[in-house]
């Protein structure tokens, strides 16, 4: 004897979907006016210099320099808000790279 399970789906409201597609519209846009920045050359010039500021913090603290990676992060926090002002986002830094273990050898 087989027994079936019943589901029921909640159906969403036209004023839900109305709104979900207009958070959609609204996430394309922000997406649009970002790529513009990226192209323009101050744009290109910042995200530069705060990826280079990262980089240099994470040898900083690395080499356990705790002053220089704080003036590091101080520099990075003036140069924060001429990227926002663009409309771009703050890139995360990036995590030092590894090397991969080869595939018969546990990491």
């Amino acid at each position: 004897m087989t027994t079936t399970k019943t589901t029921t789906k909640t159906r969403r409201t036209p004023d839900q979907i109305v709104a979900d597609l207009e958070a959609k519209i609204a996430s394309v846009k922000a997406r649009a006016i970002a790529k513009e920045a990226k192209a323009k050359p101050e744009g290109q010039a910042l995200i530069t210099a705060i990826r280079a500021l990262d980089k240099a913090t994470r040898v900083a603290t690395e080499a356990s320099n705790e002053e220089v990676a704080t003036a590091l992060d101080a520099a990075r926090a003036t140069l924060a808000p001429a990227l926002i002002e663009l409309g771009l986002r703050l890139p995360e830094p990036r995590a030092p790279k590894r090397r991969r273990a080869k595939a018969g050898q546990a990491a």
